[in-house]
């Protein structure tokens, strides 16, 4: 499967159904009344986080979202259906930014709200008064949210291996989880985390193998940032490093790989590390191991063969038991997991110039009560007219110096000034 750790996508939810304009006519029913029916609510968009995903992929051959309408209202004060809402699962740790600011952090498998449909426009049903018995007055559904946005996937998990290319991640990770990442017995790195579910007795645990780190992989180089980004969320690291191959070097691989975690990310050298000294199988395992115990003799290992699987229960306990005592330490860096809530800036209201004799109103509050109100009946242009006069826009068009016979243009309608008309 081809990894995919970042993406952008266009999303949009559901429009609102309009409410009609509609009149019960019977035989033998005198003066019926409005019976027209509100729209149904938009369909709005849900992200989910799913543990069996680890990939963006789906999102890069379709990057257009798109939520159901809700139905437009009926005679007889029937209402139009809801659109149904959309929950698309995304793998655990998807970041959701919009204009550069983080709107949601996918951590756990609740539901997050991504984008809104709109609200079902109100029918002349409601709009029914005693000094209005038979009102010719409706709503539009308002338009569902729409954005275009840019995911990131960086993969959550307690505990995280590290370490050099070819020394032994994906075996050890494979036998003490349920994953099953590829193994070689050749050099051969890890070119996509793998995720996997350990368990230690009654407890269980999330870990991940990631891609191996090579020397200034924090400059770009290799994987680059492509590897280290996933490292920041794991709460603890498990450092396996090829303690037996005549041809490897201990000390300076432990250097190496600690070293761009430290280049990378300041954070990222104090987490808790597991080191596990791997291939005790070799001859020259003896030799590294009291070189190593010299060079760093406060660091305790773990000694282990993943062809032996020979301590895979102390493993399991040295990886549960840093876990617990870094929660109990509050050794957390991860980011703010909390959903993020951003008010856009709204366009101001402004007059603009199109000619000598045409103006056009510009501003979301305008465009917002434009799109609600349909005009359609002499009720519902009485009703904008009323609305545009409480947002101050007459007052505004009479400041710019408008002349009676001008054009005012909002969106697509269009109507003469005259001063007398509009006080």
């Amino acid at each position: 499967m081809k990894f995919i750790d970042e993406v952008d996508i266009f999303v949009k939810a559901g429009k609102g159904g309009d409410g009609i304009i509609s009149f019960r006519r019977e035989a033998h029913v005198d003066k019926g009344g409005p019976d027209g029916g509100d729209g149904g609510d938009g369909g709005s968009i849900f992200f989910q986080g799913d543990t069996g995903q680890n990939t963006l992929l789906q999102f890069y051959y379709q990057n257009k979202i798109k939520a159901d309408d809700g139905e437009n209202g009926k005679p007889k004060n029937a209402y139009g259906a809801n659109g149904k809402d959309l929950i698309i699962k995304v793998p655990m740790g998807t970041m959701v930014y919009l204009k550069d600011k983080l709107i949601a952090d996918i951590v756990d498998n609740q539901k997050y709200l991504i984008a809104k449909g709109g609200i079902g426009g109100k029918g002349n049903n409601k709009f029914k008064s005693s000094r209005n018995t038979a009102p010719r007055i409706c709503e539009n559904g308002t338009l569902g949210e729409s954005f275009d946005l840019h995911l990131t996937l960086k993969v959550l998990a307690d505990i995280g291996f590290v370490g050099k290319p070819s020394a032994g991640k994906s075996s050890i990770l494979s036998q003490i989880s349920n994953a099953t990442p590829k193994i070689a017995d050749y050099d051969f790195t890890t070119l996509v985390p793998q995720l996997g579910l350990s368990k230690y007795y009654d407890n269980s645990f999330v870990v991940a193998d990631l891609p191996g780190l090579i020397e200034k992989a924090s400059e770009g180089k290799g994987l680059g940032f492509q590897f280290l980004k996933h490292i920041e969320r794991c709460k603890v690291l498990a450092h396996v490093i090829d303690f037996g191959s005549d041809n490897k070097d201990p000390v300076k691989d432990y250097e190496i790989v600690n070293n761009e975690l430290k280049s990378y990310n300041l954070r990222l050298e104090k987490l808790p590390q597991v080191v596990i000294a791997n291939k005790s199988d070799l001859e020259d395992y003896s030799k590294h191991l009291n070189k190593f115990k010299k060079a760093y003799p406060r660091i305790t290992l773990i000694e282990y063969s993943a062809l032996l699987k020979n301590n895979i229960e102390e493993l399991k306990k040295a990886l549960y038991q840093t876990l617990v005592n870094s929660k109990l330490n509050n050794n957390e860096i991860n980011e703010n997991n909390e959903t993020i809530v951003i008010t856009l800036e709204k366009n101001p209201i402004k007059i603009i110039k199109l000619n000598a004799d045409t103006y056009e109103i510009v501003g979301d509050d305008v465009y917002k009560i434009y799109d609600r109100i349909p005009v359609i009946s002499l009720d519902n242009l009485w009703r904008l007219n009323s609305k545009l006069k409480s947002l101050g826009v007459y007052e505004l068009i009479k400041n710019q110096g408008v002349k009676n016979g001008n054009t005012i243009k909002i969106k697509d309608f269009e109507f003469t000034w005259d001063d007398s008309q509009y006080i």
